[in-house]
């Protein structure tokens, strides 16, 4: 298959070189000529050498764009060519109804070339905004460090390597607790303490900055290895995936987006028709599933515990029939380890409600949402 579509390619490629200006104004020839008469009109020797100059550039441009494969270009360049000849044609042929043939492709595809130059340029600017300035950011003289949701290294100061002593290649992609302790506030680097300030990011990642501290206490060790995620689940802890939440409701309403959200409640069944797990076992379960719903959700989705069995999964731009489609794929017990699906397929029901919400909405604080979430829950 892919050898067929190169092949495809080059026939493309080599087809666009037989329709040069040159050779295409041989049949702009033949066509005027066919439509001459007795009545010929004199074409000035400046007009002719100033439209055969035109000429002459339009296909030294026709071939840039062939080599630099720009072929949306091809075609406009070829009409502005065949347009300036036709206006001298016809009037020497005699010829005058193609004169205002001639003018008119000239302006058309002129126009046409404008626009697609401003519409390659818009695009080549709007992707060079959104590039990041990698080494411009490594260069600024403050201790920071950015991180993905997993606490994983992508950008690091040059700063922030010289206080820890560390080379570049030993930390990329490596744990941020490589340099910095994160069941602590402060830090000991370069013979100096650092207060550690971490904040997240819109894009789903972290930021780290360092902080000279003075007259500093420290605090008790945090429990959690990763601030942001609860280490036995893999899913955001409740305070952090409250902020991202009204974040996303404030885009929402802001930019006119959209957003879907669901809530899962897992419920252990008891009784006589059901086998009775202890609350270990279900402890060990529930925590199973929600590591199976966090390795099965999208990068920019909010994955967190809310509730002593709830899961509250949140979709920015997701339709409701896209948000439905993941809440059912998430209650497919089979993809699960086959004891954990056994287990909830026995002693536990899956209970859901999804919501959709956009700027008319009107809901802004994370309290409202979970009350209309509540709403929908099935029971």
């Amino acid at each position: 298959m892919n050898r067929a579509n190169s092949n495809l390619v080059t026939f493309s490629f080599s087809k666009h070189w037989l329709f040069l200006p040159p050779f295409i104004a041989v049949f702009t020839i033949l066509v005027t000529g066919f439509f001459s008469s007795s009545t010929p009109v004199p074409v000035d020797p400046a007009i002719w050498s100033l439209v055969l100059l035109l000429f002459v550039v339009l296909t030294v441009l026709y071939i840039v764009f062939l080599r630099q494969n720009f072929s949306r270009g091809l075609f406009p360049v070829q009409i502005i060519a065949q347009g300036l000849l036709l206006c001298p044609l016809s009037l020497r042929f005699g010829a005058q109804m193609f004169q205002w043939v001639g003018v008119t492709l000239a302006i058309c595809g002129a126009v046409v070339l404008v626009a697609l130059y401003n519409r390659v340029r818009t695009d080549q600017e709007q992707s060079i905004r959104y590039v990041a300035p990698q080494p411009e950011l490594d260069a600024l003289p403050v201790p920071f460090a950015i991180t993905d949701s997993k606490g994983n290294i992508v950008s690091i100061s040059n700063f922030m390597l010289q206080l820890a002593q560390k080379n570049r290649s030993s930390v990329d992609g490596e744990k941020i607790t490589v340099i910095l302790p994160l069941d602590q506030d402060t830090v000991s680097l370069g013979g100096r303490k650092w207060r550690i300030l971490q904040a997240p990011m819109s894009d789903g990642t972290y930021y780290f900055q360092l902080e000279e501290a003075r007259n500093v206490a420290i605090t008790q060790p945090v429990s959690s290895e990763f601030s942001f995620n609860d280490p036995a689940t893999s899913l955001f802890n409740r305070s952090y995936a409250t902020k991202r939440v009204e974040e996303e409701l404030y885009r929402v309403h802001r930019y006119k987006r959209w957003m879907s959200a669901a809530i899962l409640r897992v419920i252990f069944q008891s009784g006589e028709a059901h086998s009775a797990l202890s609350p270990k076992k279900e402890d060990e379960v529930f925590n199973a599933y929600c590591r199976f719903v966090c390795s099965n959700s999208r990068e920019g989705d909010i994955s967190c515990l809310a509730g002593p069995r709830d899961i509250l999964m949140v979709m920015p731009e997701t339709t409701l029939e896209g948000a439905q489609d993941v809440v059912s794929r998430l209650s497919d017990m089979a993809a699960l380890p086959q004891e954990e699906a056994q287990v909830l397929g026995r002693a536990a029901k899956i209970h859901d409600g999804v919501i959709y919400l956009n700027a008319s909405s009107g809901v802004l604080d994370f309290d409202r949402f979970m009350e209309k979430l509540d709403e929908t829950l099935k029971s």
